[in-house]
């Protein structure tokens, strides 16, 4: 349960460090890579071993060796594809923003976390009781009463909601697949791949804006990348951690609201936000389905 509190708390750390770094830079992009820069050199300095390629040679010879390289070749392959989806649930929900609005739009993308969870009942074989149950169902009740204002968020792109939701979700699942999948001595590794193709990919859309709009980064840019992408990649690393000792029902949702609980509490003591009443429901709603997982 500690590796599922410390992943919630740094992944609340990552956004208030996106709220307090729209202060000093509004080169999106410019902090995206940045952090992922800060993530993929952090997730190198704590690989093991320095190697990052398997070894073609040994991968198809015959005993332990073999068995090793295909294990690193999972790990290498199953980093690369949460890469993507990484980068490409960001990338969709900034388009599904300008097309259906951030109202809609947040909401499917925080719906997601219940693919994966729908996914480990019904696949494998992960039982919640009557009561974790009705605490995931009050998870995505909270999400929507937090998210969704009456009189707001009509969709113009339905379809582009529904691939947001299958992005996010599959890219919350990813953990738990290569939990399956994956050796644990090589967790460092699927995480060095993760951040480094989120890298690589960042690189296009801030290259485009540094040539249609002549908007370079900045040595503020930078480092604010620098200190969202260190919470961000203990982040993720600790969520890794938390689904291969807990139960994906128990996981994904408490990740997800207790970050949600956190981040609001911080806005309301230390940045003086003001709560709506809807976010006063919903914190109540997380509240009860934290107590309802966790029995």
């Amino acid at each position: 349960m500690i590796y599922l509190i410390l992943a919630a708390l740094c992944s609340a750390s990552m956004a208030v460090a996106l709220r307090l770094s729209e202060g000093y830079s509004s080169n999106k992009y410019a902090i995206l890579t940045g952090n992922y820069v800060t993530c993929t050199f952090i997730a190198y300095i704590l690989l093991p071993e320095k190697r990052i390629l398997p070894s073609l040679t040994n991968l198809f010879r015959a005993g332990a060796e073999a068995g090793a390289e295909t294990a690193m070749m999972t790990a290498v392959l199953a980093g690369i594809i949460n890469g993507v989806f990484f980068l490409g649930m960001l990338l969709l929900l900034q388009y599904s923003i300008k097309k259906n609005g951030a109202v809609l739009s947040s909401a499917f993308a925080k719906l997601g976390i219940m693919l994966p969870v729908a996914a480990s009942v019904l696949f494998l074989n992960e039982r919640p009781t009557l009561l974790q149950t009705a605490g995931m169902l009050l998870v995505a009740a909270a999400i929507l009463v937090i998210n969704l204002e009456k009189g707001k968020g009509g969709a113009s792109s339905k379809m582009l909601l529904l691939v947001l939701f299958l992005f996010s979700g599959m890219g919350d699942g990813m953990a738990k697949v290569f939990e399956r999948i994956g050796e644990r001595r090589f967790d460092a590794l699927f995480l060095f791949y993760t951040f480094l193709t989120a890298l690589v990919l960042s690189l296009i859309p801030m290259m485009r804006e540094r040539f249609s709009v002549n908007r370079k980064m900045s040595a503020a840019d930078f480092i604010s990348g620098i200190f969202v992408g260190i919470p961000n990649y203990f982040s993720t690393s600790l969520l890794l951690a938390a689904v291969t000792r807990l139960p994906a029902y128990l996981v994904y949702p408490c990740f997800s609201v207790g970050t949600i609980l956190i981040v609001s509490f911080v806005s309301v003591l230390l940045l003086k936000d003001k709560m709506t009443r809807r976010q006063v429901y919903g914190c109540g709603l997380i509240l009860a389905a934290l107590v309802l997982l966790n029995l």
